[in-house]
């Protein structure tokens, strides 16, 4: 969809979490770029600022939500703003991650993972979505992850969070198509975020396999509306064909710890 519709296909405004930093941040830019007044979600205020600022260099004035959406409280006002008449698409970037070996890792940060991405994914899109389609236009988009089609070690609770979302996605996608609303599972690979920094990955083997947000972000957009997936680099749409498809289940798990071996060395069991 060419940028110069998509604030009258949508509608005016674009509700996008974690818009902080990252990914989400990308996405607020962006579509502040286009005409959107973006209503900007996160739990950090100062990286709101932030957005915020360079939203208003685009000449538009975003809203700003403060929330942590592992609180089901923040959850309800968020879902519910994002179920206004004004809001046209819906982007849930928000995501934390812990990487390590699973029994080694506290449980506290697990659970409000499967908070953040498994029950406010549903949060968002039971809510927005329900009143898009009675609308008959929208658009939502639910981050995923390269970890949900690998079903990585090390990982464990991060993918599997983000292979809900990616089912999530692709169900709505085919049950919403018909309804006037464009729903989008975004995969993306490597990505110049902070939490893939926090990771620690071994920048010498990384290298050149790691895209900006901007990228990831330009290759969603043009992909919403025309599939209900979209893997954001060649290597993870190889990644995704061999492990998840082509190869027998126990080999492709071998290689997908053996991959997260090799780009995180830290995680190698000694």
């Amino acid at each position: 969809m060419a940028s110069s519709s998509r604030v009258q296909t949508y509608g005016p405004s674009a509700l996008v979490t974690g818009a902080a930093s990252g990914i989400g941040a990308a996405f607020a830019r962006r579509l502040a770029r286009e005409g959107n007044k973006p209503v900007l979600v996160d739990r950090s205020e100062a990286g709101l600022e932030a957005t915020a600022a360079a939203c208003r260099a685009s000449g538009v004035t975003p809203e700003v939500l403060v929330a942590d959406l592992t609180d089901p409280d923040a959850v309800e006002r968020v879902a519910a703003r994002a179920a206004a008449a004004d809001v046209g698409l819906v982007v849930h970037s928000a995501g934390i991650t812990s990487m390590g070996d699973f029994h080694a890792l506290p449980l506290a940060p697990q659970l409000a993972a499967v908070d953040l991405h498994c029950r406010t994914s549903l949060a968002l899109a039971h809510t927005a979505g329900a009143a898009m389609r009675a609308r008959g236009r929208g658009g939502i988009v639910l981050l995923s992850s390269n970890s949900a089609v690998l079903r990585a070690p090390y990982i464990a609770n991060y993918a599997a969070t983000k292979a809900y979302t990616l089912a999530l996605a692709e169900a709505l996608y085919e049950e919403l198509r018909g309804d006037g609303v464009d729903v989008l599972a975004l995969v993306p690979g490597m990505t110049d975020t902070p939490l893939f920094s926090a990771s620690q990955p071994d920048a010498g083997r990384v290298k050149g396999l790691v895209q900006t947000p901007d990228v990831v972000v330009d290759g969603a957009l043009e992909a919403l509306g025309r599939t209900p997936v979209y893997i954001s680099s060649a290597p993870d749409r190889l990644a995704a064909s061999l492990f998840g498809a082509l190869l027998p289940r126990k080999l492709s798990l071998t290689m997908a710890r053996r991959s997260m071996e090799y780009f995180y060395p830290h995680l190698r069991r000694r």
